[in-house]
């Protein structure tokens, strides 16, 4: 995604999702990588490492144009 083309206040707003997606990712492991009892479960345990990374890949992204936005 073109993270530069949204508004400041778009990026604000995705910033802040991502950063709530992230804690409820982190959040969503600790419940499940303890001893996962399904294999659902341990699906789940084996991915969320790895959707973690890619959120905050995206919010350092969505920062960086945030920060060229605010101080062009």
């Amino acid at each position: 995604m073109a993270y530069g083309k949204l508004g400041e206040d778009d990026l604000k707003k995705a910033i802040d999702q991502t950063n709530e997606a992230i804690q409820r990712a982190r959040e969503l492991l600790k419940t499940v990588a303890e001893k996962p009892t399904t294999e659902g479960l341990e699906v789940v345990a084996a991915s969320t490492p790895l959707l973690i990374d890619k959120l905050e890949t995206d919010l350092a992204k969505l920062e960086k144009a945030l920060a060229k936005k605010t101080n062009p």
